[in-house]
């Protein structure tokens, strides 16, 4: 998207799109479509499993380095495990 197409409100693009069907074409080819692929059922991974949900979260860099290593040190496999294990603690008191 063009700087300049970035800085005509919604509204305009739509009316220009509805009068110009090649510009309401180039619109709809230069938005985002984000297409996840069915994953297999029963690999045991978390994103398949519906009890599981992804989750973004700002942490500092030294934060996060730290604590992987340290669970890494402990026997810990994924990062996920110790958020999980955390939260689950910090919900039951």
């Amino acid at each position: 998207m063009s700087l300049a197409s970035s800085l005509v409100p919604k509204q305009q693009n739509t009316e220009i799109s509805q009068r110009n069907p090649e510009v309401a074409t180039a619109e709809k080819s230069r938005s985002r479509t984000v297409h996840k692929s069915v994953p297999v059922s029963g690999t045991g991974a978390k994103y398949t499993d519906p009890d599981f949900m992804q989750l973004k979260v700002y942490v500092r860099r030294k934060t996060k380095t730290a604590a992987a290593r340290k669970w890494e040190d402990n026997g810990g496999r994924e990062l996920s495990e110790l958020v999980e294990t955390l939260l689950a603690q910090f919900v039951s008191s």
